[in-house]
């Protein structure tokens, strides 16, 4: 019987995590999109995992369940229960009960034999496409493995690499066919593999992750070091790590600056609600309007601001718990936090490998990623807890509630597969700019893709250019809610000079315009719009500030814009 579990886990996970590197080309979205199914058709088979719940409850297990009931509510008290993050959060709860259960009835080794392998993979599909063998997913990217870019490629490598040199580091007691052995030289192979492969990612969340892991995992030899040499250890690893942190900075230094200029404004945005967040569809909302507040603040509008070049459309944090307190509050962390401390109070090897993903989360979108969601579920789900002694058979309950609200969630999800199967069909006609068979098609998709905000934006744009102008405002206006893009503001706009409400135009454009002041079409926008009601001195003032901006790139529809500027205001190159 055990041997058919064995096999049973090996096959499930490694199915698990190689099905986040299949891509489905039929379905809008294209990569995200395919993991997003491929996760909730994996969840639904694990949960058939859940009916071995073991007996005993534990204190990290019981906060994660008050985590789980507290994300229900929240999601029913802010209408997000048919949005994407919704169901990947119900997904990644049920998963970690299922690991859970695998640990119970210890059967992690196998379990690790599928990640590492599964790491491996990556790697190679890495350095065919550096070698040119094979097409990376992203244009401006050499290498990006199975992923969209090569960020979280990178993240998810380190996170392998930190669990295969805990395996390393245990080591084997005699050469041989033993569960031990093949262990090792298996993280021998995954290390090499990852390590080769983590270096072309450029990576710089998951480098100072995979070193944040290996260290962890030499603390006690780096202690013995630092008792012998103090003082040389402890100079030489700060100005190591100052080093280190300036290095990356300068790799990347815009990218860099832009991140920082997102984590201030989305703690900006967690003040307005601080306690229990703006829902878990909620980021692009609250960061628009914080982005928006802070240049309005500054009047980008008249002045320039350094930050203005490096503003732009932004759907994550690029830091994971300040993510998590904007979408859920402090509530929703300190409930995150209390697991974590449950969880890593004895940092085992597992442990190490969950403190390398959160470390690379603290500057990326890591649990976006389902594959590398998987994985941090998998280690956490390994780590020692304290039991409960009361209430027996309550994690029974616990783990089965996890599990049936996932199965049905996902199982409802699941059926709207087919809606992006068409949706991907359908927008050739988007795409050749046939708006009325768009509408017509794009009708019978919207109870289905009404919270996903591309398809919103297409929808009420071709309803726009059908002259269905009040339509595509209510459309666009649901856009807004789930995302950042200052174009709803320009579509918005253009709906209300056709109706020839103008100030409602010239509020929209504004908005737009502030909320990424790098770009000059709200202003050219604004300028037309001014022009159109016959106010000449605006029309001017809104002008002469469109032919002095500096567009954040520089494009043929730029120079035609400010070229069509200067013919109204009569001014000469």
């Amino acid at each position: 019987m055990r041997k058919y579990l064995i096999i049973w886990v090996l096959l499930g996970m490694s199915m698990l995590l190689t099905g986040q590197f299949q891509v489905t080309g039929d379905l809008y979205g294209g990569i995200a999109t395919s993991n997003y199914f491929a996760l909730l058709l994996g969840t639904m088979v694990a949960t058939v995992w859940l009916l071995k719940v073991p007996e005993t409850l534990y204190w990290g297990d019981t906060v994660a369940f008050l985590l789980f009931v507290y994300l229900l509510l929240h999601a029913g008290m802010t209408h997000a229960m048919q949005s994407k993050e919704f169901y990947l959060s119900v997904s990644y709860f049920a998963l970690y009960a299922v690991f859970r259960v695998i640990r119970g009835v210890r059967l992690t080794n196998y379990v690790t034999f599928a990640v590492m392998l599964c790491g491996v993979y990556q790697s190679y599909l890495v350095l065919r496409q550096l070698l040119g063998y094979e097409v990376s997913n992203h244009l401006r990217f050499v290498v990006t493995g199975s992923f969209f870019n090569p960020g979280p490629c990178g993240i998810f490598l380190a996170g392998v690499l930190v669990l295969a040199v805990a395996m390393m580091k245990k080591g084997y007691r005699k050469v041989g066919g033993n569960l031990v052995f093949v262990r090792y030289i298996t993280a021998c192979l995954t290390f090499g593999a990852t390590l080769v492969a983590i270096v072309p990612t450029m990576s710089r969340a998951g480098w100072i992750g995979a070193l944040a892991g290996v260290l962890l995992l030499y603390r006690k030899e780096i202690a013995g070091r630092i008792k012998i040499n103090r003082r040389r250890v402890i100079g030489g690893g700060v100005m190591g790590l100052t080093v280190v942190l300036m290095l990356f900075y300068l790799l990347k230094k815009d990218s860099a600056n832009g991140r920082l200029f997102i984590w201030q404004n989305t703690i900006t945005a967690y003040s307005k609600a601080p306690l229990f967040g703006v829902g878990i569809d909620g980021f692009g909302k609250a960061y628009a309007e914080a982005q928006h507040d802070y240049f309005v603040k500054e009047n980008a509008l008249e002045q320039d601001n350094r930050y203005a070049e490096l503003a732009g459309v932004v759907e994550s944090a690029f830091n994971e718990p300040l993510a998590l307190c904007l979408l859920l509050g402090a509530t929703g962390g300190i409930l995150a936090g209390m697991v974590l401390f449950f969880k890593l109070r004895r940092l085992t090897a597992y442990g190490c490998v969950v403190v390398s993903l959160l470390v690379a989360s603290l500057f990326s979108y890591t649990f976006y990623i389902p594959s590398i969601a998987i994985l941090f579920l998998f280690a956490l789900a390994q780590l020692p807890d304290r039991k409960i002694r009361t209430a027996r058979y309550a994690n029974v309950l616990m783990f089965g509630m996890m599990g049936g609200v996932a199965l049905v969630a996902d199982f409802q999800e699941f059926g709207h597969r087919e809606a992006y199967r068409e949706w991907k069909e359908k927008s050739v006609y988007y795409t050749g700019e046939d708006y009325q068979s768009v509408v017509e098609a794009y009708g019978k998709f919207y109870p289905v893709l009404k919270h996903d905000f591309k398809f919103l934006f297409e929808y009420g744009h071709s309803l726009h250019k059908t002259g269905r102008y009040e339509e595509s405002n209510a459309i666009l206006k649901q856009g807004t809610e789930h995302s950042a893009d200052p174009m709803f503001r320009n579509i918005m706009g253009n709906n209300y000079l056709a109706l020839k409400q103008y100030n409602y135009g010239a509020a929209a454009y504004l908005q737009a315009y502030y909320t990424c002041p790098n770009r000059v079409y709200p202003l050219y926008l604004l300028t037309k719009l001014e022009a159109g009601r016959g106010d000449t001195t605006m029309m001017n003032y809104y002008g002469h500030i469109l032919l002095g901006k500096r567009p954040k790139v520089s494009s043929f529809a730029v120079d035609e814009m400010k070229f069509e500027i200067r013919k109204m205001l009569r001014t000469e190159p």
